[in-house]
């Protein structure tokens, strides 16, 4: 049986199909607000609606959510590790190829600072935007921002504040043996332990080892990031 998401896929490359192609080109520049948390390299994804996830959602569900469970698998590997591998590898298959264009920011994105990227010669029907990236020190911290709308227009410009999210799929030890990155070196993934089950809104830093990740240093408040995104084309 097809599930909803390819039927819509289905309905969508027909429609595709029928339409005449018009390209428009974006900038898209991601700030770091916080105090001291890094974000792993960003994926930005130009792509029809459709929301990659929602609050309350479980990641560690393989089966369910966008593809069958293909999203989950590839958010969770971003919050736990800030690896995009298999986001990549589900945004370029055949099946999907067609309905996203997406750019990586490569590197740390630090403090205080800012990284812009473009995305060229996207198809105008790719009308909303995704972008995902790893908080570090966290066991499964994330900033997405998600099926928001892109400008129409060169005149127009959009402005999102991001907030940090929990994944859920992994507990939030904030021992430095369970957590990657510069700071701490740690396990990249906990594939026995499953977390608390859901996407929320994260805690941020409790100072459970604060000799290893301080929250006087580490901890936050919403929002962590501010996107801006202008149509140059």
């Amino acid at each position: 049986m097809m599930s909803a998401i390819h039927r819509m896929i289905a309905i969508l490359a027909i429609t595709f199909a029928c339409q005449i192609v018009v390209a428009a080109d974006y900038r898209v520049e991601i700030t770091n607000l916080t105090h001291k948390i890094d974000f792993t390299p960003r994926i930005v994804i130009a792509h029809v609606p459709v929301s990659f996830f929602a609050a309350g959602d479980n990641l560690n569900d393989t089966a369910g959510g966008l593809l069958d469970g293909q999203i989950n698998s590839a958010l969770t590997e971003i919050a736990e590790a800030g690896n995009l591998d298999p986001m990549i590898t589900v945004l370029n298959q055949e099946s999907v190829q067609n309905f996203v264009s997406y750019v990586v920011g490569a590197d740390l994105l630090a403090v205080g600072k800012k990284q812009t990227v473009e995305l060229l010669n996207v198809d105008e029907r790719l009308s909303h935007i995704s972008l995902f990236a790893m908080l570090l020190p966290t066991n499964d911290g994330f900033i997405a921002l998600n099926n928001a709308a892109l400008p129409q227009t060169t005149a127009n410009t959009m402005r999102y504040y991001l907030n940090a999210y929990d994944a859920g799929t992994e507990t939030n030890t904030e021992s430095c043996a369970d957590i990657p990155g510069p700071l701490c070196s740690g396990t990249a993934q906990s594939p026995d332990d499953t977390g608390e089950g859901f996407v929320h809104i994260h805690r941020g830093v409790r100072g459970l080892h604060p000799e290893e990740i301080n929250p006087a240093e580490y901890d936050w408040k919403n929002p962590v990031a501010v996107v801006t995104i202008s149509r140059i084309q």
